[in-house]
C-alpha cells in the first residue's frame, strides 16, 4: 500500500508538471486516449526500472549478509508482475488529471 501510494504521488506529480506540454497536444488533436496511454507507458517504465535496479542489487549483496531469503524465479516473476499492476493502478489518478486538462491552458488561458 505505502509504495502504490508513493508511485502514485510521483507519476501525479511528474504529470502536473507537465499541463503545458498535455494541454498542447490536446491542441494539436491527440485524444486523451493517446495522452494516457503515455502516462501508463511512464509508470510502467519507472516500474520495471526500479524492479529490475531493485532484484539485481537484492541478488549481489545477499552473499555479503548472514542470513537472507532465497528468492526462487517464481517468486521473482510473480514480484515483477505485482510492481507493474501497482503502478499501472497508480497511474490512474494522472490519468484522470491529465484528462481534464484544458488546451487552453498552452496560450496562456
Amino acid at each position: 500500500m505505502v509504495s502504490a501510494a508513493i508511485v502514485a504521488f510521483i507519476i501525479y506529480t511528474m504529470t502536473l508538471n507537465k499541463v503545458r506540454e498535455i494541454a498542447v497536444l490536446k491542441l494539436i488533436g491527440a485524444r486523451n486516449r493517446t495522452i494516457a496511454g503515455m502516462i501508463l507507458q511512464q509508470a510502467l517504465g519507472l516500474g520495471a526500472i526500479g524492479f529490475i535496479v531493485g532484484k539485481t542489487v537484492a541478488t549481489l549483496w545477499a552473499p555479503i549478509f548472514p542470513k537472507y531469503v532465497l528468492l526462487l524465479p517464481g517468486d521473482a516473476m510473480l514480484g515483477a508482475a505485482l510492481v507493474l499492476a501497482i503502478c499501472a493502478l497508480a497511474s490512474v489518478v494522472a490519468i484522470g488529471a491529465a484528462s481534464r486538462v484544458d488546451p487552453a491552458t498552452a496560450i496562456g488561458g
